[in-house]
């Protein structure tokens, strides 16, 4: 670490040194901080005039600093992160966190102002994006849907009035190809046009297979990806109206690559000494290997024989008109995806596939495990707004929204290929006479299935009106009523093999059908409105559910400006997350709904630019956060698995404080820094058990809630108080810096970039204990970029984490529970990206 800082001061101290010179030779430049122009409020305006917590990047930022990933963004944007490995995002402690369809997020997200429930269009490159805004601090008023947390905005690039073309190709370590090309200009009368593609392959994973086939390979951040995208805009009766309309599709096939990829390894025991570990199948697959798990070998390591394939197909239409009449302007956005994402993982964990036999059973066991994750989407949404033109000291907006989105989510598709065993299974019967009655059959072998399909819709009317009562002080008032409605019919199936509960199945070798004691699905909880019951043809258990909620949220604000360089804000703000359903599970879980979420925010900040150079932005927060949603897994003792359950937390306190700079000392230097303190603590949360210390003996728990015979009992589950442990994934502290330099040379310029990142140490789950808690990391990256004086050629040359450093970027944790290492904890851990390098040319046209 030591080393790294010096290093780093010693690139410092030479930059300041080559650019004091180079300021000496530019003599009186004027050097002022560009302004930049954001649309968070839904009208253009300086990102310094803005009374919200905003972090924006145009492109040519992007790429100076080395945004490429959602990750990247996360290290420019105070309190904003961000797990790849189960793509979910978290603004100030805020978010989601479960992937489950009928439950929401809390970071809004919008693609050109339409709404999408997906991250990834935020990873896509400057040749596309315009500009990114992130918005910290409950945004409902004119965001609305899931923006509890805070809201996300991509702006597109769009048509251009004259010709242009632009072409790019690059090539990094693990064998990374990428090329992209864009053309845009006039097409007819005043119709203009724009398409872009691109094309992006890694041929070399991350993770080494410790499969001994030759075959197996290799894994992480590896595979293909493409989007090719096409716009059209124009105008009519004198540009009285303003329409634009996109279309994009985008395809993944990839090996670990991506949200869901492999990002992880595992460290610790597993028992081989067991041949049935679970009540329903043996799970047995390391019986008679080693105790350590492949990730003991080596850090960035695994052992398996199903490949962690993604495949993902993505398709998205937006228009946008703009009518613009006298005094109003009135806007319509709508647009409508379909999202297919498919992920396949190895559930054995071996690259074992011979079958073997277990003692007692004379049926031969098939050690090969994978699940088939699914989630296919399709969403629209229509959104009317009518905005102020006029000159005046009162302006306002006011708008209509409509959501719907449907889905097939299939969270358990567990299977054992391998074993023709589970094709025809029997039904499960205590008496003997019965227990060879054929069940439905069961082609794709599975042995777990869970699924749902979904129905979620959304409608709201909002409005904000900002008064100007002087020249300094302005005040902000805005209302939002949601309504909002869901709907999840599941599906369901189980099956045993060879175990105890199933002894018939050694001597047949059919898997036994155990749905219906396994998953019953009986529950009192109202928003259950089918009861459960079995479809004989298919074999499923379904249970249909089905809630509504409703919801006033809005803000109130006083913003101070008493010069033209310095803005001062305070403001109340209510948000407001709609209510989910844990649905699709294995089990039919009975506590399968939440209420909505709500929070009052209270936040103060100040923006101020100092003589044009140097730039500040300060804001703190207090955040009353009541009924969050968590999933709490726990032990279900008839699979012998986690399982999770939602409910409502009732009451965490969020209290934080961001900062962020921009000072440009001497031409041609720009520093940008930023920091953000954070402290989301749980006030009220009792009384839950946590399945990796059932009898609360690890150090910080704190046992409440159990009757004298579960504290009299040696194996009793005990309750344990949640108050003051921390949100998962909100880090307490991070500080970035980054540092650039242009050289004016007569062939162009060239700049220099270094960034330094440096994260706190992060609890992943809302128990605070050792095994769900990641290291503090740093992480350094470097950037040269070439701009020749005619505009047409870029050459960059990169470097990202430099150090190579192992950062970890979420933790979960699961208990041995059989065998000699009982009460083990194992964790899975996932990491950062590790080094990268390459080159990229851009020949624009």
């Amino acid at each position: 670490m030591g080393s790294r800082k010096t290093w780093l001061l010693s690139c410092a101290c030479a930059l300041t040194a080559i650019s004091t010179t180079a300021h000496a030779q530019a003599g009186a430049d004027v050097n002022v901080i560009e302004e930049l122009v954001v649309t968070a409020e839904k009208r253009e305006q300086s990102l310094q005039d803005v009374p919200v917590a905003v972090s924006a990047f145009t492109d040519e930022r992007r790429e100076l600093v080395g945004i490429n990933s959602v990750a990247d963004l996360t290290n420019f944007t105070p309190g904003l992160a961000y797990s790849t490995n189960n793509d979910r995002i978290n603004m100030r402690g805020i978010g989601r966190f479960t992937n489950n369809r009928s439950s929401e997020g809390g970071v809004a997200m919008y693609n050109d102002g339409f709404y999408t429930s997906s991250v990834t269009a935020f990873a896509q490159s400057s040749l596309f994006i315009e500009r990114t805004e992130a918005l910290r601090g409950p945004q409902g008023t004119l965001y609305g849907r899931n923006a509890i947390g805070g809201a996300l905005n991509i702006v597109s690039k769009r048509p251009t009035d004259d010709f242009y073309g632009e072409v790019r190709g690059g090539y990094g370590n693990y064998d990374n190809k990428a090329a992209e090309a864009a053309m845009s200009g006039p097409l007819f009368g005043t119709v203009r046009g724009r398409v872009a593609a691109s094309y992006s392959h890694i041929g070399d994973g991350t993770f080494e297979n410790l499969n001994p086939d030759p075959k197996a390979k290799d894994e992480g951040n590896r595979g293909a990806y493409w989007t090719v995208e096409g716009q059209l805009d124009g105008s009519l009766a004198d540009e009285k109206l303003e329409w634009w309309l996109k279309a994009s599709t985008t395809e993944w096939h990839s090996l670990g690559r991506g949200p869901g990829g492999r990002t992880s390894a595992i460290y610790g025991l597993r028992d081989v000494t067991s041949p049935f570990q679970a009540s329903l199948t043996p799970n047995a697959a390391a019986f008679g290997l080693s105790s350590s798990v492949p990730g003991n070998t080596c850090q960035l390591c695994f052992d398996t024989d199903d490949g962690n394939y993604i495949n993902l197909e993505s398709n998205t239409y937006t228009l946008e008109t703009v009518l613009h009449l006298d005094n109003v302007d009135v806007k319509y956005i709508g647009g409508m995806t379909y999202y297919d994402y498919r992920l396949q993982t190895d559930l054995d964990g071996t690259s074992r596939q011979a079958p073997f036999n277990l003692p007692g059973v004379a049926r031969p066991y098939f050690p090969r495990r994978n699940n088939q994750y699914q989630e296919e989407v399709w969403w629209f949404s229509n959104e009317l707004n009518f905005a102020s033109t006029y000159e005046g000291p009162v302006q306002w907006l006011i708008g209509l929204y409509q959501f719907r989105e449907g889905s097939n989510y299939t969270l358990s598709d567990a299977r054992y290929p391998d074993n023709p065993g589970f094709e025809n299974p029997t039904l499960f019967s205590l008496n003997p006479a019965t227990q060879l009655t054929p069940a439905a059959p069961n082609p794709e072998r599975r042995y777990a299935y869970g699924s749902s399909e979904n129905v979620s819709k959304s409608y709201a009317v909002f409005g904000q009106v900002d008064w100007e009562f002087t020249e300094e002080l302005k005040a902000t008032a805005g209302l939002r009523y949601t309504y909002d409605q869901k709907r999840s019919f599941e599906s369901a199936r189980l099956f045993c093999l060879y175990t105890a509960t199933c002894p018939i199945s050694r001597v047949t070798g059919r898997a036994v059908d155990v749905t219906a004691v396994a998953s019953p699905g009986t529950s009192t909880d109202p928003a259950v409105y089918l009861p459960a019951f079995t479809d004989p043809t298919t074999g499923l258990r379904h249970r249909g559910l089905k809630e509504s909620w409703d919801a006033i949220s809005g803000t109130l604000g006083l913003d101070w400006k008493p010069d033209p360089d310095t803005l001062v804000y305070a403001k109340f703000t209510r948000g407001y997350k709609a209510g989910g359903f844990n649905s699709g599970t294995t089990t039919l879980q009975a506590n399968v709904s939440t209420d909505k979420e709500t929070i009052d925010a209270y936040e103060v900040g100040a923006k101020k630019t100092f003589g044009g150079r140097f730039q500040a932005n300060a804001s703190a927060f207090l955040y009353d956060y009541q009924d969050i949603q968590i999933p709490i897994s726990g032990l279900n003792p008839v699979t012998n698995t986690n399982v999770s359950s939602f409910f409502n937390l009732p009451k965490a306190r969020v209290i934080g404080f961001e900062l962020e700079t921009t000072w440009q000392p001497i031409d041609n230097l720009q520093i940008l820094a930023n920091y953000s303190y954070l402290n989301a603590e749980i006030r009220e949360a009792c009384c839950f058990q946590d399945s990796e210390d059932p009898r609360g003996l690890v150090p910080g728990a704190k046992l409440a809630g159990n009757t004298p015979a579960q504290l009299a009992s040696p194996t009793a589950a005990l309750n344990q108080d949640l108050k003051g442990a921390k949100l998962p994934s909100s880090t307490p502290h991070r500080f970035t810096i980054n540092a650039n330099y242009t050289w004016e040379l007569e062939p162009g310029n060239l700049s220099a970039s270094l960034t330094y990142v440096w994260r706190d140490a992060t609890y992943y789950s809302i128990f605070n204990r050792y095994y769900n808690r990641v290291k503090s990391y740093d992480q350094t990256d470097a950037r040269l970029l070439f701009n020749d004086h005619d505009g047409k050629w870029t050459v960059i040359g990169y470097v990202k984490n430099v150090f190579d450093s192992r950062g970890s970027a979420g933790v979960t944790s699961t208990r041995v529970n059989t065998g000699p290492n009982t009460g083990f904890v194992n964790q899975t851990v996932s990491y950062i990206a590790p080094r990268t390098y390459g080159v990229e040319l851009q020949r624009r046209f």
